[in-house]
């Protein structure tokens, strides 16, 4: 199955809680690879060490977090290490 995101929930540092097409609540925390990029002095993936900036995340048309930085992930992935949460009502 694909996933894909249907919507932003909460946005916390770092963390994005999110409603998955499979009907899950589930939390996607970019904590490690944002200090992996840091680390590398990376231009895009650091900008969202920003606390303002990671806060401007929204989806875009396939269903995955997008910035205005270009900085995308593919669902599958965020989904794959994401936690679950609880069920969508």
């Amino acid at each position: 199955m694909l996933h894909y995101i249907q919507k932003i929930i909460e946005i916390d540092e770092y963390a994005v809680t999110c409603l998955f097409n499979t009907g899950e609540v589930r939390t996607v925390d970019l904590t490690p690879t944002i200090e992996k990029y840091q680390a590398i002095n990376d231009g895009l993936v650091s900008q969202l060490a920003d606390p303002a900036y990671f806060k401007t995340v929204r989806l875009d048309s396939y269903g995955t977090l997008l910035w205005d930085n270009g900085v995308d992930f593919d669902p599958d992935v965020l989904y794959a290490g994401s936690k679950e949460g609880v069920q969508a009502v």
